[in-house]
């Protein structure tokens, strides 16, 4: 009895165009899934992100050997310890540069935003809760001064990350002088003694959070009005994850790890549509956005909460790994 592929495929064409749909559809889920997984294997740093790291650490070191030096040193010039600290491996330390490129994504998204007016902070500051006055007071303050004037670059690091930097520089200036100096030492105290992680904008913003509770879901989940930082620590609030992990995942190559993000905290279809098109329409593919709207209503949230824990633990692992 003679066999006809073309009669099997015109019986079964209704099939066979189901599962060419989901062979796509599994495809795509791989190389998003693998890209979050295996980010430095499918995305090596670009030149753009390799000179935005750069540009920020030379800004965090100039501006700390400055107040070592009492602003001792023209301004704009390269710092004269960076060299050293270059060659001796301190500038990969992972916890810095997972710290610097969650500022390079912090900036990103901060740009991706600019077309709108983030005002919640602002109308808080009326707030009838006197903590979170304080802290939208706070939040608009810091972030002014830290992140968009010259000179405090060094003031976002955690109290460790400032700690280590701080005398990695005193050690190198000995080194580059021959001598010890008195003032130096004296000034990488009081830049150490005067610092208060509760002053900075991240800190702020999980006070704001904390206090809104239930109250501001609606919006410090619409990133266009709440700002990147207020957006970033409700869900990192929610979510029980690092705020800068946060950052990183928004901005990573595929805008599947915001999806999960938005699936974990419950947000309705409509408004994740509305976050992921703030955040990433500059970036979104058309496969994304085709794969958000088929599947984004089927995302079960408990298994998106246990994906991001993964991640969590896997980022934690990655870090740990690194000091190594």
């Amino acid at each position: 009895m003679g066999f006809s592929v073309d009669h099997l495929i015109g019986q079964n064409d209704d099939l066979l165009s189901v599962a060419a749909t989901h062979a796509r559809d599994v495809d795509a889920l791989c190389t998003d899934v693998a890209a979050v997984i295996f980010p430095a294997a499918l995305q090596p740093p670009t030149d753009a992100v390799i000179h935005a790291v750069t540009s920020k650490l030379l800004k965090i070191v100039g501006d700390l050997e400055k107040h070592l030096l009492d602003g001792a040193i023209e301004s704009g010039s390269h710092p004269a310890t960076w060299n050293m600290l270059a060659q001796s491996g301190f500038l990969r330390d992972a916890d810095l540069l997972d710290f610097v490129l969650a500022r390079v994504s912090e900036d990103r998204l901060d740009r991706r935003l600019s077309g709108s007016n983030p005002m919640l902070a602002a109308s808080l500051l009326d707030h009838a809760d006197a903590n979170v006055a304080d802290a939208a007071q706070l939040l608009l303050a810091t972030d002014s001064l830290h992140r968009r004037s010259r000179g405090n670059a060094f003031l976002m690091l955690s109290p460790e990350l400032l700690h280590t930097l701080c005398w990695r520089i005193v050690a190198a200036m000995e080194v580059l002088s021959g001598t010890r100096s008195r003032s130096v030492i004296e000034a990488a105290r009081r830049v150490l003694g005067g610092y208060d992680e509760a002053q900075t904008a991240a800190s702020a913003a999980r006070k704001i959070v904390h206090f809104l509770g239930e109250e501001g879901n609606d919006e410090l989940l619409r990133p266009e009005k709440s700002g990147i930082q207020l957006f970033v620590a409700k869900l990192a609030a929610a979510l029980n994850v690092e705020q800068d992990h946060v950052l990183r995942l928004i901005d990573c190559g595929s805008s599947v790890p915001l999806i999960v993000l938005l699936a974990g905290v419950g947000l309705k279809k409509r408004d994740a549509s509305a976050c992921l098109f703030s955040l990433r329409g500059e970036v979104i593919t058309p496969r994304e956005a085709a794969l958000f709207e088929a599947g984004y209503d089927s995302i079960d949230r408990s298994s998106a909460v246990d994906a991001i824990a993964a991640w969590s633990v896997s980022r934690a692992e990655f870090l740990t790994f690194g000091k190594r």
